[in-house]
C-alpha cells in the first residue's frame, strides 16, 4: 500500500469508500486482547484545537433505540425524521443530532419514526418532547418553543439543575477513530461513575458525529453544551470531577481540551476562550474570512439546488462559500465543524461550464481531498468543500459568464 502515490490513494478512497476505513484502521484500531476499557489507540497525534464550534443557538437531541454499532455513516440517509429535523430547524439556528442512552437494541429504523427529543440552550434552559414525529416537528407549539433566546452567562456558570450528562461520540462507521477512542472512554467513564457512587448525578450517553474525527475522542457536556476534545480513557476521572464541580481554568488542566460551546457565536466563543486561557489569544480563523471592520467588495454568485432551483446571491470578496451559504440560508451547506476542515457537510459542486470553463479556484489540499472521502454524492473533478473556497472577483466573473455552483441533496 505504501508504494501507491498519494493521488492514487485518494482516488481509490473516493471510488471505494470502504478503503478509507481499512486504511485508517491499520493505524487506529485498538487491541481486543484485554479488557475493552484499557485499550489505547496507537499512535495518537494530538492536533491543535479550534476554539469554536459551528454557531448554533441550541442543540436538539433525538434518542434513538438503535445502538451505535448499527448506525450508518450518515444517519440522515436512514432516518427521514432526523433529516427533516436537521433541514427544518437549520434556519432557526438549532443543531440536531442523535444519541443512544442504552435503551433499545433494534438494528434498523422503523418506517414510522417517533423518538424522545430534548432541546438544550447554553443558559440551562431545556425542553423535552416525549414523542417527536413528523407532525409535531412542524407544529406551531414546537416552533414557538424554539424561539427562546438564551440569557448571557459567565464562562464558569452552569444553571442547569439535576443530572449532568456526558455525550461521547462513538460513531465508528463515520470514522473509526470515534469508536476506537470513544468506546474505551465510555467504559472508563461508567466505571468511574460507579466507583464514586454518583450514578444518579452523572449519565454517560453516546452521540453521533459531532465533527472533528481527528480530535477524537470528542465529548459534549450537558447542560453547559461545552465540547471537549483530544481525550482518552485516562481523562475519565478528571471529566467526572469537572462535570460534578466545574473548576477555574487555573485549577483544572481539562480546560485545555475545550473546543467550543454550542449556543454561542464565534465571537462569544472567542471571549470564552480568552477567559479560559488569557495568555493565548489565538482562536480559530476560517480560511477566507478576513478580519472584521474592513469594507469588502461584493460579487454575484449563482447556486443551483438539488431540486434545480437557481439562487443568485451577493457575496463579499474574501469570505468563503460556506459563509455565503449560511448568510443566505442556502440548503445543504451545513458546516457542522464550523468551517475548520473537520467534516464534509459544506460539500458542493464546481463543474466546468461550456461558456465559462473551469472554476477559477486552486486545487484541493491533501487534507481537503481526504475529507471529501466522506462527502455524499462525491463527483470526481467537481466536489469541493465550501469552507475552503474563497470568494474572489474571478469567481464572480465565472458565474457571470455562465458558471453555476451546485448544491447536493445532503
Amino acid at each position: 500500500m505504501s508504494s501507491l502515490l498519494p493521488s492514487t490513494l485518494r482516488a481509490i478512497r473516493h471510488r471505494h469508500p470502504t478503503f478509507t476505513s481499512i486504511h485508517r484502521h491499520t493505524r487506529y484500531t485498538h487491541s481486543t486482547s484485554t479488557a475493552k476499557h484499557t485499550a489505547q489507540p496507537d499512535p495518537i497525534e494530538w492536533l491543535p484545537l479550534p476554539r469554536s464550534v459551528s454557531p448554533r443557538k441550541a442543540l436538539m437531541l433525538l434518542s434513538l433505540p438503535i445502538p451505535p454499532k448499527h448506525w450508518p455513516s450518515h444517519l440522515e440517509m436512514a432516518s427521514p425524521l432526523l433529516a427533516s429535523a436537521s433541514a427544518q430547524l437549520k434556519g432557526k439556528g438549532i443543531a440536531v443530532n442523535a444519541i443512544y442512552d442504552g435503551i433499545g437494541t433494534q438494528p434498523t429504523f422503523e418506517k414510522e419514526e417517533s423518538y424522545e427529543a430534548r432541546v438544550f440552550w447554553p443558559d440551562g434552559h431545556s425542553r423535552v418532547y416525549d414523542k417527536l414525529d413528523s407532525r409535531i416537528l412542524s407544529s406551531d407549539s414546537l416552533l414557538s418553543d424554539l424561539e427562546y433566546t438564551s440569557k448571557s452567562l459567565d464562562v464558569m456558570d452552569s444553571e442547569g439543575k439535576g443530572v449532568r450528562e456526558i455525550l461521547v461520540c462513538t460513531h465508528g462507521s463515520r470514522d473509526c477513530r470515534c469508536s476506537d477512542r470513544g468506546d474505551p472512554l465510555v467504559d472508563a467513564l461508567r466505571e468511574e461513575i460507579v466507583r464514586r457512587g454518583v450514578e444518579e448525578k452523572v449519565k454517560v450517553r453516546e452521540i453521533a458525529h459531532v465533527g472533528g474525527h481527528k480530535y477524537a475522542a470528542n465529548i459534549i457536556l450537558l447542560p453547559s453544551l461545552d465540547m471537549l476534545s483530544n481525550l482518552t480513557l485516562e481523562h475519565a476521572p478528571s471529566i467526572i470531577s469537572h462535570v460534578l464541580s466545574p473548576t477555574p481554568p487555573t485549577q483544572s488542566k481539562l480546560w485545555a481540551h475545550w473546543r467550543g460551546r454550542y449556543g454561542l457565536t464565534e465571537e462569544e466563543q472567542a471571549q470564552v476562550w480568552e477567559r479560559i486561557n488569557p495568555d493565548n489569544d489565538k482562536t480559530a480563523v476560517r480560511q477566507g474570512t478576513p478580519a472584521g471592520g474592513i469594507e469588502r467588495e461584493e460579487v454575484e454568485l449563482k447556486f443551483k439546488t438539488f431540486e434545480g432551483e437557481l439562487k443568485v446571491v451577493r457575496a463579499k470578496v474574501g469570505s468563503n462559500l460556506l459563509d455565503v451559504g449560511k448568510e443566505n440560508d442556502l440548503p445543504s451547506l451545513e458546516g457542522v465543524c464550523g468551517g475548520n476542515l473537520e467534516c464534509a457537510t459544506c460539500h458542493l459542486y464546481l463543474p466546468s461550464s461550456p461558456s465559462s470553463g473551469s472554476a477559477p479556484i486552486s486545487e484541493p489540499t491533501e487534507e481537503e481531498d481526504d475529507m471529501l472521502g466522506y462527502a455524499l454524492g462525491y463527483r470526481d473533478g467537481e466536489s469541493r468543500l465550501g469552507c475552503q473556497i474563497p470568494v474572489t472577483k474571478e469567481l464572480g466573473e465565472w458565474c457571470k459568464n455562465g458558471g453555476v455552483i451546485g448544491l447536493p441533496r445532503f
